[in-house]
């Protein structure tokens, strides 16, 4: 079974509400790519990726389809489906960086490869340990009275660990976390609650050890990246100076930087996601790095729609890691993600059933940027 034809696609989904945090500035859409590879048996897989994450790894929308079209797409064409890894051996050596694209290609194989012999995913990874994820909720930048209303809502739906996200504004961000464990305090949950704050590297390390004390005292368990990624030293620091835990995210890139930052005592945990990976092979390397270590990690996405979501949410159920994000849609209505429906209860997020990524896509929502095919046509 030969890979037959590659097709682009781009589709904008509006935020509702647009999110904001210290280092994307303010994002009103998510510039998804979506890349369809067919074999020559008719069998299709699909791939979402989003194309706005230049913050963090570079990519553009325009960049994320052109290398797609020019380089990875005519590289596929021919390959046989179910040789992922000569395929991203092959790709590696093509192209250095590019991870959004290059992980859109290895998870439409995934979906592929589950789709002709009909299993999930999960199953091609190795089977399920769960089949709900239970995911963290953030709290976006805002008023206060806003992040009293957002953690009232996630606390209500069963979510146990709350995200509240954190920048310059020192005075405003201490209030909003406040408001945040008041209400969790109010319901009863403090001994259930994990109570979280991410920087999203908006902070010096004297910064962070400054507004940590206060943050701490609040009942404050963990910090996410609180300094700029480079600054590894800095992530040491910190973690030195504070009781939290210290994650790190966009840190975290690479498998070198897992065994860095284990080696070194940098942090306590780290967050990996296959944005920042490159390819689904390339997260399961960072994850057996992480266990060789002892280091706990947690999976997690950007905003993303529901068909990426899904890829994370397959990934994330054959793992082990210790903590989830797979709350990326939250923010995408339904009626607008061209993606199959994802079922939400008590705080987590079901694994999709059915084969391969277990989402269908309604094509005609997306609109075709390329297309490539064996035979020219």
């Amino acid at each position: 079974m030969l890979i037959s034809q590659i097709d682009v696609f781009r589709c904008d989904l509006p935020l509702s509400p647009p999110f904001t945090h210290s280092s994307s500035g303010t994002v009103t859409h998510l510039k998804e790519i979506y890349l369809r590879i067919t074999a020559d048996s008719g069998v299709t897989g699909w791939s979402e990726v989003r194309g706005n994450c230049e913050y963090v790894t570079g990519d553009t929308p325009e960049r994320v389809a052109a290398v797609l079209t020019h380089t990875l797409g005519p590289a596929l064409l021919g390959k046989p489906v179910m040789n992922r890894n000569r395929i991203n051996a092959q790709l590696d050596r093509l192209i250095n960086g590019n991870s959004a694209a290059r992980a859109a290609v290895d998870i439409a194989l995934l979906d592929l490869m589950g789709k002709e012999l009909k299993v999930s995913v999960a199953e091609l990874l190795g089977g399920r340990m769960r089949d709900s994820i239970p995911s963290d909720a953030t709290i976006a930048f805002g008023t206060p009275d806003e992040a009293e209303e957002e953690a009232a809502r996630y606390l209500q739906n069963g979510f146990r660990t709350i995200k509240v996200r954190v920048g310059p504004d020192r005075a405003t961000d201490l209030e909003r976390v406040q408001r945040a464990r008041a209400v969790i305090d109010s319901l009863g949950l403090g001994a259930e609650v994990l109570l979280c704050v991410d920087a999203n590297q908006g902070w010096t390390p004297k910064q962070a050890s400054i507004r940590l004390r206060e943050l701490e005292a609040l009942g404050v368990e963990w910090v996410e990246q609180p300094v700029p990624a480079d600054d590894f030293s800095g992530l040491k620091q910190v973690r030195q100076q504070t009781r939290a835990a210290v994650v790190a995210d966009e840190s975290c890139r690479t498998c070198a930087d897992v065994a860095r930052i284990a080696a070194d005592g940098a942090a306590d945990i780290v967050h990996l996601k296959l944005v920042k990976a490159g390819s689904v092979s390339n997260l399961l390397r960072m994850m057996a790095v992480a266990e060789s270590f002892g280091l706990p990690y947690m999976l997690g996405q950007m905003d993303e729609g529901r068909l990426a979501t899904a890829a994370l949410l397959q990934i994330a159920a054959a793992s082990r890691a210790s903590h989830f994000e797979v709350w990326g849609f939250q923010r995408v209505r339904p009626e607008d993600d061209p993606a199959g429906a994802l079922t939400v209860s008590n705080g987590a997020v079901s694994v999709p059933e059915g084969f391969g990524l277990g989402v269908t896509v309604d094509e005609s929502r997306l609109t075709k940027i390329a297309s490539l095919s064996v035979d020219g046509v």
